[in-house]
């Protein structure tokens, strides 16, 4: 129904394109209802602007503890390290202040392990309290958009630009859950922001500042150690071209930004075997699975997918729809309606983009334009991009949709109703799924726990000596004990996980033995095929979800 109702969407903004661009002799009565808007915006402003930050808010916490339902198991990875930090000042390492997580061996940035800390100390923990640190971020994108549009001083391209992010699925759904990597648009849009403001007053202070908060983007993600340089360099060789800053400014940016990058250049040293790891007040870990080696100009072909993913969904032949709390395929990133407009909106800031070079003009459209190529090229370079690995690249996607919207409505004002209308539809129906079927349609997400968590407190009520658990999450489902136990890092055991329950040890291993004993309980996924095996010779057990407990119940 959903793919239905979309291509009717898409034909119909198609539709409106086309009016907009070609006709100039729009409906009498939308014309009038345009002008209404006109007064509406300029008399309104302001409280248009809370209207569209009360949307923002309400759908990233509205259920944000149930959907996605269950805790993804980089989130879980993460919670635990959160929780060790608040408890220990460790992670589940031992390793003291590390400014980077090992996690399962690949590496986790850290930034938003410590502000999931932080808010656990504040106010303990819970799946809420650890997915709050999302929320904020989308709430600094919201204000970095009306802080970069505020010296445009066209409120209807503002409120067009804060519309679109508030409705948007892609933001909805990257800020209701505790993924570390989804920070970095948030942070980078705020950096940008900043270093916007310092360009235009001329200010070093607010160049320092900028420097600062480009130096913390680099530990929301391990990509930003491409993007963010690629992007400077373009910014600064332009600023130098034009005669915008002085190298000075440059140098009071640099500081706080080199400052803030010595330890993760420090990081990259050691896990390259330059240096040894650092242990002291703070670490820098040496990673079993370093990932350095996925960045390649050899990926440039095979990574081009991500163009069209971007849009859409993460490419299913690949993942396997693994991913699919990315993007849904009913809707996509930014509802399939917009594509159109995305493509007129870049268009068009090309051509903004080759004047303002030859003019030798500063304005936000060069920095969106750096800002996209930017990520895109980093995407292009990587091995397997994804949508949540490119998430810095929504926002100039954004604007570039804002640009081709106005665009139209210059050819032809009415349009706008109509514009508003299909999109505020597309909002509609994208609440419903997302929070009334989405969690049912998929269940079993490969990476969620989903009612793990409840299989694993029925299996303590049993006090059996052994628990053990069937591998279904790449070896990774000890987390989820260890973060429901609130197990010591002195403790941390990837097998044989000790919890007490009653003054009761419990052992919990996460392989299934192939002579287990009646003596213990196993939880087991319900698709496979020992299911029968443990029926046949008399086990009782327990539902949750796609989970099974088997014991045997001494009370028949």
């Amino acid at each position: 129904m959903y793919y239905t109702i979309n291509l009717i969407f898409f034909m119909v903004s198609i539709c409106i394109i086309f009016k907009g661009i070609f006709y100039k002799n729009g409906s009498t009565f939308l014309k009038k209802i345009y002008s209404k808007l006109e007064i509406i915006i300029n008399k309104y402003y302001k409280i248009i602007i809370l209207l569209l930050f009360f949307v923002t808010c309400f759908t990233s916490l509205y259920k944000i503890g149930n959907v996605p339902y269950g805790l993804h198991v980089d989130e879980a990875g993460m919670a635990y390290d959160a929780i060790s930090l608040v408890n220990f000042h460790m992670d589940r390492y031992q390793n003291h202040f590390p400014v980077y997580l090992i996690n399962y061996g690949g590496g986790q940035s850290a930034m938003y392990a410590y502000l999931a800390a932080l808010l656990i100390k504040l106010f303990g923990y819970s799946i809420k309290i650890i997915r709050l640190p999302a929320v904020l971020f989308r709430i600094v994108i919201f204000i970095s958009i009306l802080f970069i549009m505020k010296d445009e001083k066209n409120k209807l391209k503002t409120i067009i630009f804060l519309y679109l992010f508030s409705i948007c699925p892609y933001f909805i759904m990257q800020s209701r859950w505790g993924l570390d990597c989804n920070l970095l648009v948030g942070s980078l849009s705020i950096a940008i922001a900043v270093l916007i403001r310092a360009i235009e007053k001329n200010l070093n202070y607010l160049f320092l500042i900028s420097g600062l908060l480009f130096g913390l983007c680099l530990y929301t993600y391990a990509l930003s150690y491409i993007i963010i340089p690629i992007l400077l360099i373009m910014i600064f060789l332009y600023l130098l071209y034009i005669k915008k800053i002085q190298f000075k400014q440059i140098i009071i940016f640099a500081i706080p930004l080199f400052i803030f990058a010595l330890p993760l250049i420090l990081m990259i040293l050691v896990n390259n075997d330059i240096i040894e790891e650092i242990h002291g007040f703070i670490t820098i870990p040496k990673l079993p699975e370093y990932r350095g080696a996925e960045i390649s100009l050899k990926n440039i072909v095979c990574s081009s997918y991500i163009i069209t993913c971007i849009f859409s969904y993460d490419n299913p032949v690949i993942f396997n729809d693994s991913l699919i709390y990315n993007s849904l395929p009913n809707f996509g990133t930014i509802y399939y309606i917009s594509i159109p407009f995305f493509i007129i909106g870049f268009v068009q800031s090309l051509k903004m983009f080759d004047i303002e070079i030859r003019n030798k003009e500063f304005k936000n459209n060069i920095i969106f334009v750096f800002w996209f190529f930017s990520v895109l090229l980093c995407q292009i370079l990587i091995e397997t991009p994804n949508i949540n690995k490119a998430n810095a690249i929504f926002v100039p996607i954004l604007y570039f949709i804002t640009l081709g919207i106005m665009h139209v409505i210059r050819k032809e004002n009415s349009i706008i109703i109509p514009i508003i209308i299909i999109f505020t539809l597309n909002f509609i129906l994208f609440l419903n799924y997302y929070f009334y079927h989405y969690n049912n349609d998929y269940s079993d997400q490969y990476f969620f726990a989903t009612d793990y968590f409840d299989a694993i407190e029925f299996s303590k009520t049993l006090e059996k000596k052994h628990v053990y658990v069937q591998d279904r999450l790449s070896a990774e489902e000890y987390i989820y004990v260890l973060l429901d136990n609130k197990v010591s890092p002195y403790e941390y055991k990837k097998e044989d996980i000790i919890v007490n329950y009653n003054n009761t040890n419990i052992v919990y291993n996460f392989s299934i033995p192939a002579n287990g004993t009646l003596d213990d309980a196993y939880i087991i996924s319900s698709e496979n095929n020992m299911v029968g095996s443990f029926e046949n010779i008399g086990f009782s057990s327990k539902k949750f979800g796609k989970f099974i407990v088997y014991y045997m119940d001494n009370n028949k």
